[in-house]
């Protein structure tokens, strides 16, 4: 007589004979499922959220009277929409007609390195961005000359490097909290999942 789900779960996983039951299987598999359209779902909603930040914020900048910098800002805002759903179009490609196993691997692998990739980007090109959003600022309050007369090269220099700093600290723990309360969650469920398929393999 076969063995039963129990045996093979309790000895079966010990045994190199045994691979993962069917049922089990099918478990993950729409666990996976719901996992990875819930991953989209909120991906979607969390950059599509980007553009009524940036309306808002170059109607803010317009009535301040800084129509430049408002401009500068909300195309900024639009091109990180851009940019991240070009990066969210791997979701699309994600196949969950195969191994769930495997796509949570490339599911995972992606995430990562999407971490890295907008850690760099925030820790470098936030500060550098920033700081040309405030040299435009400087200019439309018509204080580039009082900021001249004030400050020696030296101490501009100093300052410059200061907010530089400053900002690319900002960017990145700003990202990485964000992350974690957004996608946290779902980040968890992916590893614990894959561990567990992992370990079911072996």
């Amino acid at each position: 007589m076969d063995k039963s789900i129990e045996e093979i779960w309790d000895n079966g996983f010990q045994n190199n004979k045994y691979s993962i039951p069917p049922v089990i299987v099918d478990l993950y598999h729409k666990k996976s499922i719901l996992t990875v359209d819930k991953l989209k779902s909120t991906s979607k909603k969390d950059n599509w959220s980007i553009i009524p930040i940036a309306i808002i914020t170059l109607i803010f900048f317009i009535i301040k009277s800084k129509l430049i910098l408002g401009i500068y800002i909300a195309a900024l805002m639009l091109s990180m929409f851009f940019l991240n759903r070009k990066q969210l179009a791997f979701l699309e490609t994600i196949n969950t007609s195969e191994s769930c196993f495997d796509y949570l691997k490339k599911l995972q692998k992606w995430i990562k390195n999407n971490v890295k990739f907008y850690t760099r980007l925030l820790g470098i090109g936030l500060p550098l961005f920033t700081y040309v959003g405030c040299c435009i600022f400087i200019l439309e309050s018509n204080q580039y000359e009082y900021i001249l007369e004030s400050y020696s090269f030296k101490k501009l220099l100093t300052i410059s490097i200061s907010i530089l700093a400053s900002f690319s600290i900002i960017g990145i723990v700003s990202y990485r909290v964000s992350n974690y309360l957004i996608y946290g969650r779902l980040i968890k469920k992916i590893d614990e999942m894959i561990d567990e398929l992992d370990f079911l393999k072996k």
